[in-house]
């Protein structure tokens, strides 16, 4: 059986207004992206004592199967760069809920690993969930958590007890396994699934992934790369489903801009540091002996020679490591953490030049701890708007007292897009019309909006990795709808 989460008290004594409206030709989810600056009020409630903030468990590693955590997590409990009013924990109680008579309750069920391995990301994402419920201040709103336990049995347990007590849309699960385990009765009991997930294979039939994918990343940077004049892309891609994606998504978005792909390469995940595998393909990359070998022609041909330009040509020669230049103009790297910081230097190493060649990545990218590395300096990777990304986490902190993984901020979209459609008075408040408007949706993520396919469209940021922060080169879009001249 279910919990279900509401406001203590019968009253509506929250000091929040909501203010729901068109922005931009997008609905704005979320009230505190109106207006960063304004002081966020203080929840009341009729219990007189605080909710102690929690402590922080001890980080846990998400396995590298699961396609929905497996890359977001790689940069969790980052700090907050954005300073950010206090405001306290919501007060909630393990109560079912009691309506008054002429009032109807929306169940809203979010389906999270709440024990097990990965019982920690379960937990930050149902706090953020509950962060909005807070916002949303609407007393027939029920947000009814469910424990996967992060299995694919528990899923199914879980999604058939939620649609048993009455769930009108499923928020979650987490890992693409238990999405397909569920998809089934959530389709036969016409209920929609906002998915954690970045497997875009579960994606349609019922199945919306709110999960920032690869795919989305790779469109966005590319084509900004595209309007930069670039046209020549290598690629090193580790031997992973999330490497796999990536490069099915460059190959499709290079088709489509009528860009070349010069070199792909690709690299197992198991390597040691160091290993000379690695660093066989770091010179393949650079077409290293090819470029050493044209260097050692060209010194030969001068070497003996005494007049004057030779002489000085030999000694400009002399202090290359290569000759020629690669034949790509910037290489992809989908990778991040400690094998990208050990690649970065590699190649620089074999004469790709960062000053001549630019480098490019995705999400994983957007890790402040990335900037001490010199060849990685300048690199490029889109990512969602810091400045509502970090007022996220900042506000997480406040409440909770700890800075969750980036991907908690999707569990808080989720919410306030489903209070946002439960508004109006119509039968079916998260039928696929409503779920696919195409004017879109604002959140502390950016402007997304689903296609028919279950994919979300996504407005991002371009981003730079500068001397010691993060560093916006092009702002995300704040709509859809065509920018007239």
């Amino acid at each position: 059986m279910g919990r279900f989460f509401r406001f203590s008290g019968g009253k509506r004594l929250l000091a929040i207004f909501i203010s729901l409206q068109l922005f931009t030709g997008c609905e704005t989810i979320s009230p505190f992206l109106q207006n960063p600056e304004q002081k966020q009020p203080v929840a009341k409630t009729e219990e007189t004592q605080p909710t102690p903030k929690a402590t922080q468990p001890a980080e846990e590693t998400i396995s590298q199967e699961k396609l929905a955590a497996e890359k977001l997590l790689e940069s969790q409990r980052q700090k907050p760069t954005t300073d950010q009013p206090k405001f306290n924990q919501p007060s909630v109680q393990l109560n079912r809920p009691q309506l008054p008579e002429d009032a109807v309750a929306v169940r809203i069920a979010i389906l999270l690993p709440l024990s097990g391995q990965h019982e920690k990301v379960g937990t930050d994402l149902l706090n953020a969930a509950k962060i909005a419920l807070f916002d949303l201040n609407n007393t027939q709103l029920r947000l009814q958590p469910y424990d996967t336990k992060g299995t694919v049995d528990g899923a199914r347990d879980a999604a058939t007890s939620a649609i048993q007590e009455g769930a009108e849309i499923i928020l979650g699960p987490l890992f693409a396994s238990s999405v397909r385990a569920i998809q089934p009765m959530a389709r036969q009991n016409n209920i929609s699934i906002l998915t954690f997930s970045t497997d875009v294979s579960v994606a349609g039939n019922g199945v919306y992934l709110l999960g920032l994918t690869v795919q989305q990343q790779i469109s966005r940077i590319l084509e900004f790369s595209y309007r930069q004049g670039l046209s020549k892309f290598a690629v090193l891609a580790p031997q992973t489903p999330y490497g796999e994606t990536a490069m099915n998504s460059i190959e499709a978005e290079s088709r489509k801009l009528g860009v070349s792909l010069t070199q792909v390469n690709r690299f197992p995940t198991d390597l040691p540091p160091g290993s000379e595998e690695l660093q066989s393909i770091a010179r393949s990359v650079a077409n290293y002996e090819v470029r050493q070998a044209n260097l050692q022609r060209e010194i030969n041909k001068v070497k003996d020679k005494k007049d004057p330009q030779s002489k000085a040509l030999f000694q400009k020669l002399a202090k290359l490591d290569t000759l020629g230049e690669v034949n790509f103009e910037a290489i992809i790297i989908p990778e991040g953490g400690q094998r990208l910081r050990e690649l970065a230097p590699l190649l620089s190493f074999y004469d790709v030049d960062p000053a001549k060649v630019q480098f490019i990545g995705t999400g994983l990218w957007a890790d402040v701890s990335l900037t001490t590395e010199p060849s990685l300096v300048g690199g490029w990777f889109a990512a969602p708007a810091p400045g509502p990304a970090n007022s996220f986490l900042a506000r997480f902190n406040s409440i909770y007292g700890y800075t969750p993984p980036r991907i908690a901020s999707l569990a808080y979209d989720a919410m306030a897009l489903s209070g946002l459609l439960a508004l109006d008075d119509v039968e079916q408040k998260f039928s696929k019309d409503r779920l696919e408007s195409p004017k879109g949706f604002s959140g502390y993520n950016g402007i997304f909006r689903f296609n028919s396919s279950g994919l979300a469209e996504r407005g991002l940021a371009v981003m730079q990795l500068g001397q010691d922060s993060l560093e916006l080169l092009e702002a995300a879009p704040t709509t859809f709808t065509p920018a007239i001249n």
